[in-house]
């Protein structure tokens, strides 16, 4: 029994090695994995009892579990392990394994919706959340499900009812001889429906600091947070393909205002850097040989590092003195290190010094890099809402006004479902979750309803009345 044991622990260990680059048997069970794990309470098995199963061979367990379909990316794992191993990478390519044994998911609804996305990104280019989210709903025999929240989101022009179109190139074009003026900027799809107040607010906030933007033409959907669960040439050739265009653009430097756009972009650079396989993949999908020569950026980095404070604090013509603010990072933005580049990464401090920069009190609270259940909303909403309520709670309890954030799933996660939330808990919430760039667009005199805050779930309006 112990030689068979030995015999499929070689196996299942060789094969994730082989796949992933992650050793297993280097785990020794410190439980910091599951110690930092979001969702922990609601798996079969933690993160720790994973590893030890897959030492032991016991893939029949491991591949079985609720577990492996449940975690939420958040990474926290990864960057806590000692020795750095990408668990979530692990769980994702346990569930492939899964699907190649025949043996069906646990949480069926995970992976149908993720086919579901990205085949409309496939098809699209781009993500068109109408169409997901009613095919889902079709699926699981729940045609009305969500309903209200759609009609509101439709209301305030947040959900497009045309779908957007996006064709990469057959052939690309050739390199720029000379380098263009400004940043590229990659929006991401939901700027142009879900997160029309983050790509208006945008706009707007670059044009008073005269941060030129260049938006990429023909630009394609990043995979956004579904891509993970692709082979990882397949999820790296989704941002490599608009990288092939703002890299023959001649550009730089590139900048998104998404965290899910910045991690999938940083991670297909750190995959394509890493592993020579991938590499190869990745150009034979795209055509497109990535050489480390376009720096990905956040546009809190870039608003930090390329603006500047003093630039950003001489646009202020309205000082929001007296407002108090919990900045909410989320959990893509700093983990893991290995990938972001983020040197404090459980207390990150980049957001807390623009908003100071304005003239807004900025709150120490414990939520600020917490994960708000973003990948699991549409698919495990009850616990992506227990999730999302505790970081409501935190930013209540330690009197902020507002929360702000740097994310549109971060957004719409926190400000659409307070009401549900609300009735869940039979506690009553109204937080206002702002956007950095709609606060800065205040602070420089712009008008609220300039910035689309008037499109919340939750009225910002009411904090600026008497400022």
């Amino acid at each position: 029994m112990a030689a068979q044991l030995t015999q499929v622990s070689h196996d299942i260990a060789r094969l994730l090695q082989e796949r992933t680059g992650e050793n297993v048997h280097l785990c020794y069970l410190c439980r910091r994995c599951t110690s930092g794990c979001p969702v922990v309470e609601h798996m079969d098995l933690t993160p720790t009892q994973i590893m030890r199963s897959l030492q032991l061979g016991r893939d029949d367990v491991v591949l079985r579990s609720r577990t492996i379909w449940l975690c939420s990316h958040c990474e926290i794992c990864y960057t806590r392990c000692p020795y750095a191993l990408d668990i979530p990478s692990i769980m994702d390519e346990l569930t492939r394994i899964a699907k190649e044994r025949g043996i069906p998911p646990n949480l069926p609804e995970v992976p149908e919706f993720q086919e579901i996305a990205l085949k409309w990104i496939n098809r699209l280019g781009r993500m068109y959340e109408l169409g997901i989210m009613a095919e889902r709903n079709l699926r699981r025999g729940q045609p009305f499900r969500d309903m209200a929240l759609a009609q509101k989101m439709m209301a305030a022009g947040k959900l497009r009812i045309v779908p957007p179109m996006a064709h990469y190139p057959k052939t690309l074009p050739p390199r720029a001889k000379a380098k263009p003026a400004g940043i590229a900027y990659f929006p991401g799809c939901s700027q142009h429906a879900s997160a029309v107040e983050l790509g208006t607010s945008i706009t707007r906030v670059a044009g008073i600091l005269g941060l030129d933007l260049v938006e990429p033409q023909g630009w394609k959907c990043c995979g956004s947070g579904l891509a993970h669960g692709l082979p990882p040439a397949e999820s790296a050739a989704h941002p490599m393909r608009t990288m092939a265009l703002i890299d023959n653009a001649g550009f730089e430097k590139m900048t998104t205002g998404c965290a899910a756009c910045f991690s999938r972009f940083r991670r297909a650079v750190y995959a394509v850097q890493q592993d020579p396989q991938v590499k190869r993949e990745v150009e034979a999908k795209t055509g497109y040989r990535y050489e480390g020569g376009v720096q990905v950026d956040h546009l809190l980095d870039t608003f930090y590092d390329d603006v500047g404070l003093d630039k950003v604090a001489a646009a202020v013509k309205r000082p929001l003195k007296g407002l108090k603010v919990a900045c909410y990072y989320g959990c893509l933005l700093s983990r893991p290190p290995e990938i972001t580049g983020f040197q404090h990464i459980d207390n990150p401090i980049k957001m807390d010094h623009l908003v100071q920069k304005i003239g807004i009190a900025s709150l120490n609270w414990s939520y600020k890099t917490e994960c708000c259940g973003a990948s699991l909303m549409l698919t495990q909403t009850d616990i992506a809402l227990e999730m999302t309520e505790r970081i409501l709670r935190n930013a209540e309890e330690v009197g902020a006004d507002a929360i702000v954030v740097v994310c549109p799933f971060c957004h719409g996660n926190l400000d659409t479902r307070q009401e549900q939330i609300s009735q869940r808990t039979g506690r009553r919430y109204d937080m206002p979750i702002i956007y950095l760039t709609q606060l800065m667009g205040v602070a420089f005199g712009l008008d609220p309803k300039e910035l689309a805050m008037d499109k919340h779930f939750v009225s910002p309006l009411r904090l600026f009345e008497a400022k």
